[in-house]
């Protein structure tokens, strides 16, 4: 990325006539990122988009649509609510295992919506579960609904932040479900997002991505074991990461089925690793310069400023920005750092400008999110940035209508069964 870069940037955002901190995808390296993952996908694996990571609707269907994928992973009820109402024909997994309360809650709010309402639980959500606790509180909701889940097993492939390991415990699991006429097995997921972060001296990435992948060809030999061989076949075996998915191959097609990525597509800098390495930045935060100040200074301390300032403590030339506080950090103008002397601000927040920086009052200045999913949320619509112009403006997600806390205790009708 350059200052040219930036300053092209920066023009179609005021010919856009944005004037407050904006977030921007950068549409032409978007696609770029997309054919890098479609590269991945070709090797054989479906795809699942993780909607927390790109939180827009039109954003995950213009990816659906160039990927050739419905699936989608939620990890938020408000969330799961939101893409059912916008995208009915999407097949959902939830990403991480939620209460029952919430599970609950989701089929108050659907069993609410108009008949025109096409989604069918029954058929595309897979509830994650990681152990028999849980899964047995399911089993309780789904009989005094008189309805029937899908259930997806959370397991432990080294990550070891929760989850089934092979033995007793999961084979007690497949026992339930398989004797339980509410719920059927929809598949298993394995996230692994460790793999990446395992330094030389413990054996490094390959060691751990192939123990990863031996454990979880042990969780689906179980499955066979005590299920049947047939019992595999249209499982959903989910895996992979925005971390790791360019590790997987076709060797890897034997033990799973899926890949899910998303953050990589916009590659925020918690994604400069060394396996997104041919992926580019597409994702900014821009926000206008609202003062350029010459020698700042502590407040009522003119001489401890002069000499903060020799010992490089304070900056020589700094902007005021339009809010602040996010997690990001600065590209543009290269080399500008936070000022430490006044703290965080999320209303005008002071960083250092290099000395033959040209940047100067409603210019704007960037930033690179460290995430996408809490950062996309604070911004409202999204800038779309393509052949130098701003194209469109996508919303971010938010919560539907209907959706009140407060309700959440009220029971679906007298039927039901608190479990």
């Amino acid at each position: 990325m350059t200052d040219v870069y930036f300053q092209n940037l920066s023009h179609a955002l005021q010919q856009a006539g944005t004037c407050t901190p904006t977030l921007v995808i950068d549409k032409e390296r978007l696609d770029r990122n997309i054919d890098q993952l479609i590269n991945v996908l070709n090797r054989g694996f479906d795809y699942r988009i993780v909607a927390k990571s790109l939180p827009s609707i039109p954003l995950l269907q213009y990816i659906m649509r160039r990927t050739g994928t419905h699936r989608l992973m939620t990890f938020h009820l408000p969330f799961l609510m939101h893409l059912v109402e916008h995208l009915p024909a999407a097949d959902i997994l939830l990403g991480k295992p939620m209460p029952v309360a919430a599970a609950r809650r989701f089929y108050q709010w659907h069993s609410a919506q108009t008949a025109s309402m096409c989604f069918s639980p029954e058929m595309q959500l897979q509830w994650l579960i990681d152990n028999n606790d849980r899964l047995k509180q399911y089993e309780l909701l789904a009989q005094g609904l008189n309805t029937k889940m899908r259930i997806s097993l959370e397991i432990d492939v080294g990550l070891h932040r929760g989850g089934y390991k092979t033995g007793d415990e999961f084979a007690e699991a497949l026992r339930i479900i398989a004797s339980s006429p509410w719920l059927s097995l929809a598949g298993l997921m394995g996230y692994e997002a460790h793999i990446s972060k395992i330094p030389a001296a413990l054996g490094g990435h390959e060691k751990a991505f192939n123990e990863a992948q031996a454990t979880y060809a042990s969780f689906v030999d179980q499955v066979r074991q005590h299920l049947g061989k047939s019992a595999v076949e249209g499982l959903c075996l989910n895996t992979g990461g925005s971390s790791t998915y360019p590790l997987y191959d076709d060797e890897n097609l034997g033990v799973v089925n899926e890949l899910a990525t998303a953050s990589a597509l916009v590659k925020p800098t918690d994604f400069d690793v060394f396996t997104l390495e041919h992926h580019q930045p597409a994702c900014f935060i821009a926000t206008p310069v609202l003062k350029v100040v010459e020698r700042p200074e502590i407040p009522m301390a003119p001489l401890l400023s002069s000499f903060m300032r020799l010992l490089r403590q304070l900056p020589a030339r700094g902007a005021y920005l339009y809010g602040g506080n996010w997690l990001a950090s600065p590209c543009y103008p290269e080399g500008s750092e936070q000022t430490s002397f006044l703290g965080k601000s999320s209303n005008q927040e002071l960083y250092s400008l290099p000395a033959d920086s040209s940047i100067k009052q409603d210019d704007f200045f960037f930033f690179r999110p460290t995430q996408s999913e809490a950062v996309f949320l604070q911004f409202g619509n999204i800038a779309v940035y393509e052949h130098g112009r701003i194209s469109d403006w996508w919303p971010a997600f938010r919560y539907p209508k209907d959706f009140d806390e407060a309700s959440a205790s009220a029971p679906l009708h007298s039927s039901v069964k608190q479990s």
